[in-house]
């Protein structure tokens, strides 16, 4: 019976095997092509960002592990229909023909899944950095400013103008500040490394490749809608939107301040304790924005990465027509991955 059948199977198509699986074709006529839109993290105004989003996709382990079992699942799909036939297949092997189109949709979900995962982490991973890139290199310009208050105190107090306590408090400021830089350039180190661990780069050439210092990016996209009235995050993303905007305003009245209390300072008229506390307070300000801003584009981008996902499942379509397999051809999928 099987060989009639068999033999039946080949005269259908002129005494050859079926050179396209039936399944699949099915599957590609259920699910037409839509054309995929723009990913979000090429819209987002940063070509930096843009490249090691498409570096780490590229390079994932975990991303090629989920495309080489799709891929695996079509080839033995095409074997499957070659070598027994459509009619054979269908009473013999494991997969029914309803079965395979859920089956392959269900491993394109996954690589969409695991792609959207690794984009989103590199995005989060990349502004982190920014962030820390900027708060070492605020410390870092305050370093000659702080150095110059210690220099002008010890003049002052050698020619006894002012107090001893005034370069005590200028040699506290710049060594404080130089500690406070040092433990921000670790983090700021720490974070380039596990954002190159997720793009599959070294430390030392990303590093490179992100410049310093670094400029969060702006996407050019209004977070509120982006957030629609369903969002549960949208409520936090006003709140933070408004706090970028106070501090914003508090920092320019903050560094006229500094910039009055070092006029005053160095006429005589002022004491060093109040440029220490001016300067102190611009500083945790300015920080305190730059952080702002930070949460802000990282809900944002968050967000947004989750409006359109149809670019996560570009180029999973089944290939349809006739498929040539070389005898010696591999794919390897880990264990586990799928």
């Amino acid at each position: 019976m099987l060989v009639l059948l068999a033999c039946a199977g080949c005269a259908s198509q002129g005494g050859r095997p079926v050179s396209a699986p039936v399944e699949q074709d099915a599957s590609a006529a259920a699910h037409p092509a839509i054309a995929a839109a723009a990913p979000w993290w090429r819209e987002a105004g940063d070509p930096v960002l843009a490249t090691l989003v498409q570096q780490g996709l590229d390079q994932s382990p975990e991303v090629a592990c989920r495309i080489g079992a799709l891929r695996q699942f079509d080839q033995e799909t095409a074997q499957d229909a070659q070598r027994l036939g459509t009619r054979l297949s269908k009473l013999l092997g494991a997969r029914s023909r309803e079965d395979i189109p859920r089956l392959r949709d269900a491993k394109v979900e996954r690589v969409a899944s695991e792609r959207l995962r690794v984009a989103r982490r590199i995005a989060l991973a990349y502004i982190e950095v920014r962030r820390l890139q900027q708060d070492a290199a605020l410390r870092s310009s305050l370093i000659a400013q702080y150095k110059d208050n210690a220099q002008v105190a010890r003049f002052r107090r050698e020619a006894g103008l002012v107090p001893a306590i005034d370069g005590s408090l200028a040699r506290s400021q710049d060594e404080a500040m130089a500690g406070e830089l040092g433990i921000a350039q670790g983090r700021s180190s720490h974070a380039i490394a596990e954002l190159a661990r997720l793009v599959g780069d070294r430390p030392e050439a990303l590093a490179g490749k992100l410049g310093s210092p670094g400029v969060l990016p702006d996407p050019p996209v209004d977070p509120l809608a982006v957030a629609g009235p369903g969002e549960p995050r949208r409520a936090g993303l006003a709140d933070a939107i408004l706090r970028e905007a106070r501090l914003s305003q508090s920092l320019s009245e903050a560094r006229r301040t500094v910039k009055d209390a070092r006029t005053a300072y160095r006429e005589g008229v002022g004491s060093f304790a109040t440029l220490y506390v001016a300067e102190a307070a611009a500083l945790a300000v300015e920080l305190a924005l730059v952080s702002a801003r930070a949460d802000r584009v990282a809900t944002t981008l968050d967000i947004w990465s989750g409006q359109d996902e149809r670019w996560a499942r570009e180029g999973l379509e089944p290939v349809v027509g006739p498929t040539s397999l070389s005898s010696d051809a591999t794919i390897t999928v880990t264990a586990g991955c799928d």
